[in-house]
């Protein structure tokens, strides 16, 4: 290798270091961002956690807090505990309890009533009772050991006798206080002079609300987190309230379900009354009407369009839009659009003949309301509201009220809207769902994503949730927002307002939720309903206060559109960005090698195609120019190669002659080589260095939005996403389907012509038995790549085949200016010289 190809060598790593460079700096301008984001959310947490905490304390008088005394003119006050059908609880200041005391309510001047000592542990800090008489039980709330529930917390100071009231969260177990939660979140932006005063130090009772009013569930001491539950206490004479479960949802109207539509340029949303969820969200197709919607249609498409009209209506069923007086307040639609429409989320599969429909089940439809409790989801909604920008649902059950608004946004933000949730009464255990994506074949395989994004050691980071073979539930992190995705379309579910920790997961079977997909072809049984499970991914909502906004991002992981919601939804006041760009993935075992290759190669198509205005050209002008790029470093293994064609009757000389002696004919080999300035794996040096940008295509082809129904040749190469097209037929063949895809088989053909061209000029018949192998390997490897690049992306095809005929024709040129004679041309010469 010549002193020029090293430099240049060393110019091209020296560029991916830049690369990379840029990237990282990216990365640390976005973390500098998002410190300065997760400072001002916490100032935000710290005023909604304030005026959730003054909206949510119970009084004292609603908790029944009293003072007790030990003297009946109630001068001498000792404690406060909490009273509740003629018994007192407190907690133990002492080892020997007077026998009686004299309580009256907090603040008041009644007449304290007597009460006698009935339950003494003899241990500080531990639950004790005094009663009016007798030794009735104590009747306590039932909380589970698993959820998340709403707790009142009497929280008392050192003295023992005056007491503070307090929002407090369970969650599977674990108690947490909202004002020590508003101290940490002070002391965690570092501002002293936010903090007021610290927290009282002294333990706590616990109250859980109950139709018969707020019941004690247990002692928690604040400085162990430990919390003793009262029917864990030996000899308490307790009463436990029986559990009540959540009541069924009333009856379904007549006529089955209600749908309702809100459409704009970028979605057409609708709705159903039960459970006030999405049972469709469809995208529409870019047209010459409406020019706004980043979505283009594929052969998928029309194909549902012509042989499956009954699945290409939007919506499925007849529908209501927003209507005006005295018209009405509704307009009752009875069939939707044929075509026209991109599905995002699984929906009704209606079937013909013999095939029975299946009907999608309200658990599944997107940002449902979902517990442990199946009917939970099936809950019948009122709508209260329904205009061309919003609509509103009301659910009423007998421990809460559920109001739902849905509203599109004013500003111009590409497939996003608004949800608000506001629960009056219980908020336990309830989650809210993403719905299930449709199926997006990436060479003929679906690849779904979850993800979500978060905080860790003041660090922002987007992880990869592991598709789970059932359920996967974690409870121990704090998504900023999450995504359920099919690789080029997803839901993202951005809570604005604080919720509760934990994502939960589930794997839905193909045959519960069958994608469209498994209409292809359904006679052969192509696409089988089993092997597509869908994934729905869900987030608790907020076990205190009342109201939880969020902002819904469905549509396509386009580059452009993703920063341009980015940039809309940004604050540069305060450094906030939503970042829903990072939802976009790059797929595949090795991308974390290719991701830097792909990021590179999507700038150069996106300069290219602002200039063609065609993505396959770009494609095409892309290899061009990471041709240019790597010439020097071509050109020497191309110059290489052809000395070794030269220098092939030499070699076979030397193998000839010591063909018995395969060690030294091996020296001697090498010492021609040197002689001679060859290096035999030179021809190897230019397949590694673009196996990089070849992989980082292929990602990019995997992950591009913008790729995706891009069309090259109309009629055949129709979407550089997916396989070329030239002919098809009904019954399907093993491996290769039931279309014909050209373009790897003229893949294979210029492989073949090229190994032809760099493959040493020897005659068959002298040809070597090592020398035959490695013409047979030659012939060998374009039917393996052309088996390979089959069912890959037609985008991925036009590259490699641009970047072989453009090494062809490099070669080519090379050889015209190569001398006839290489400076020793037989063997005889060489032989000579060596014994000279």
């Amino acid at each position: 290798m010549d002193k020029r190809t090293i430099l240049f060598s060393i110019l091209i790593f020296a560029a991916l270091f830049l690369v990379n460079l840029y990237f990282d700096h990216e990365y640390e301008e976005k973390k500098r961002q998002w410190e300065l984001t997760q400072e001002t959310k916490k100032k935000q947490q710290i005023k909604l956690l304030e005026s959730e905490i003054s909206a949510n304390n119970v009084k004292p008088e609603n908790l029944k807090l009293y003072t007790a005394f030990t003297d009946e003119k109630a001068e001498k006050p000792v404690t406060s505990g909490v009273f509740k059908d003629g018994s007192l609880l407190i907690i133990s200041w002492t080892d020997n309890l007077p026998e009686t005391l004299y309580v009256r309510p907090q603040n008041s001047q009644e007449t304290p009533q007597q009460l006698k000592l009935t339950f003494n542990p003899k241990a500080i800090d531990s639950p004790a009772v005094y009663q009016l008489s007798g030794k009735a039980p104590i009747l306590i709330g039932n909380i589970p050991d698993i959820g998340n529930f709403e707790l009142q917390a009497v929280i008392f100071g050192d003295n023992r006798i005056d007491a503070q009231t307090s929002v407090a969260e369970y969650h599977d177990g674990l108690v947490t206080l909202a004002k020590d939660r508003l101290e940490t979140l002070k002391q965690e932006i570092g501002k002293e002079q936010l903090v007021k005063a610290p927290a009282p130090k002294g333990d706590v009772i616990l109250l859980m609300k109950s139709d018969d009013g707020y019941l004690p569930v247990g002692i928690f001491n604040r400085s162990d987190k430990h919390v003793t539950y009262l029917e864990d206490v030996p000899d308490l004479n307790v009463r436990l309230q029986s559990a009540v479960e959540p009541s069924k949802p009333v009856a379904a109207p007549k006529g089955g379900q209600k749908f309702y539509v809100l459409e704009n340029d970028y979605q057409q949303l609708v709705f159903s009354n039960v459970g006030g969820a999405l049972i469709e969200i469809n995208l529409p197709f870019s047209s010459q009407t409406n020019k706004a919607s980043a979505v283009r249609p594929i052969e998928f498409d029309s194909d549902m369009k012509e042989n499956h009209p009954y699945n290409a209506y939007f919506p499925a069923h007849s529908y209501f839009t927003p209507g005006s007086q005295p018209a009405g307040p509704f307009v009752d639609n009875e069939k939707g659009h044929l075509g026209g429409y991109y599905p995002l989320i699984r929906r009704d599969l209606i079937e013909s003949g013999q095939r029975k429909s299946v009907n999608v089940n309200p658990r599944y439809y997107a940002l449902n309301l979902l517990s442990e409790y199946p009917e939970f989801a099936e809950l019948q909604y009122t709508v209260k509201q329904f205009d061309k920008n919003s609509i509103t649902f009301e659910g009423q059950q007998r421990q809460r009220k559920i109001t739902k608004i849905y509203t599109l946004p004013d500003i111009n933000a590409p497939y996003t809207f608004d949800l608000k949730i506001i629960v009056e009464g219980d908020k336990r255990g309830i989650w809210l769902s993403s719905g299930i994506p449709e199926v997006e074949l990436f060479s003929g395989s679906p690849d779904p994503v979850l993800k979500y994004r978060i905080t860790r050691n003041q660090k922002p980071a987007v992880e990869t949730i592991s598709l789970p073979e059932n359920t996967l539930t974690n409870s121990s992190v704090n998504p900023d927002w999450v995504c359920n995705s099919n690789g080029f379309f997803g839901i993202i579910i951005d809570p604005l307002t604080p919720i509760d920790a934990g994502y939960k997961a589930i794997q839905v079977p193909g045959q519960t939720v069958p994608s469209r997909i498994v209409e292809v072809d359904q006679s052969h049984d192509r696409f089988e309903a089993k092997n597509y499970p869908g994934y729905l991914l869900m987030t608790p909502l907020k076990t205190t206060g009342n109201s939880m906004d969020y902002r819904i991002f469905a549509g396509p992981f386009s580059s452009s559109v993703l920063k341009q919601v980015d940039a809309i939804y940004s604050d540069p006041a305060t450094g906030y960005n939503p970042d829903y760009i990072a939802c976009q993935s790059y797929h595949g075992w090795f991308s974390f090698i290719s991701e830097p290759f792909a990021k590179l190669l999507f700038i150069l198509m996106n300069f290219f195609h602002s200039i063609t205005g065609s993505w396959a050209f770009s494609i095409i002008l892309l290899t061009a120019a990471l041709r240019l790029m790597l010439y020097p470093l071509n050109a020497w293994s191309t110059k290489s190669m052809l000395r070794m064609q030269q220098i092939a009757p030499m070699v076979t000389a030397i193998q000839e002659k010591y063909k018995k002696d395969p060690k030294k004919m091996q020296i001697e080999v090498m010492n021609l080589y040197r002689e001679q300035k060859v290096n035999p794996m030179s021809g190897c040096v230019p397949m590694l260095i673009q196996m990089p940008f070849l992989i980082g295509m292929f990602d990019l082809l995997k992950t591009t939005f913008e790729l995706r129904g891009a069309s090259f040749i109309p009629g055949w190469i129709d979407n550089l996403t997916s396989p070329d097209v030239l002919f098809s037929w009904e019954t399907p063949i093993f491996f290769i389907g039931n279309q014909f895809h050209l373009l790897p088989i003229l893949l294979g053909i210029v492989m073949f012509f090229q190994q032809r061209m760099s493959a040493p000029k020897v005659d068959p018949a002298q040809m070597t038995d090592q020398q035959r192998q490695q013409r047979a390997m030659g012939t060998l490897m374009p039917v393996i790549f052309t088996l390979m690049f089959y069912n890959f992306p037609s985008g991925l095809n036009i590259y490699w085949l641009s970047s072989m005929l453009l090494a062809m024709l490099q070669q080519w040129w090379m050889q015209t200016r190569m001398p006839k004679n290489p400076a020793v041309v037989t063997p005889t010469t060489q032989v000579q010289q060596r014994k000279s």
